[in-house]
């Protein structure tokens, strides 16, 4: 009987030690990942990688193909770098892939989203434009080539815009 107590006490111990030490969000995580790569693979019918970083989320798919959404800052990879960089407001939301980014941003000035809008066509996204304007919003879509699609909103009442671009495959 006192076996079991002094095993019972031990375990309370070492569960409240690592419990302290961090090791239980990192079994949290780990969790997670299982658990969203299981559900993943089956929509898909493949095999991907999930890494979970804080709120950070990282799929990688069995291609190679990468998907990085849930970060609070412009992407430095991928499609996103192949857009110019709004340097105002705050990045709230980003996903970021080789093919496509969507970046939303919050705390832009309707004069820092004209500015990006002018400089988004100086690029050479000019061909099969498409503009909508409302009492509290402005759309604008518009290719640079074949292969190539960006499409920016602004909400005014909300000071936000989100980005999108696309790469066709050939």
């Amino acid at each position: 009987m006192s076996k079991k107590v002094i095993a019972i006490i031990l375990m309370v111990f070492m569960i409240a030690a690592v419990g302290g030490c961090g090791a239980k969000e990192k079994m949290n995580e780990k969790i997670s990942e299982s658990v969203t790569e299981g559900i993943i693979n089956k929509a898909l019918d493949g095999e991907g990688k999930v890494d979970l970083d804080g709120d950070k989320i990282t799929i990688k798919g069995e291609d190679g193909e990468e998907f990085n959404f849930g970060e609070a800052e412009w992407p430095d990879s991928g499609a996103a770098q192949q857009i110019p960089e709004l340097n105002e407001g705050t990045v709230v939301s980003a996903m970021n892939s080789e093919q496509f980014c969507m970046i939303m941003l919050e705390e832009i000035e309707q004069s820092a989203f004209d500015q990006y809008l002018e400089e988004i066509k100086d690029q050479g996204f000019t061909n099969d434009s498409v503009e909508f304007t409302s009492d509290t919003g402005y759309s604008y879509s518009a290719s640079k080539d074949e292969n190539t699609m960006i499409s920016l909103m602004y909400d005014s009442e909300a000071q936000s815009v989100t980005i999108n671009y696309e790469i066709s495959e050939e």
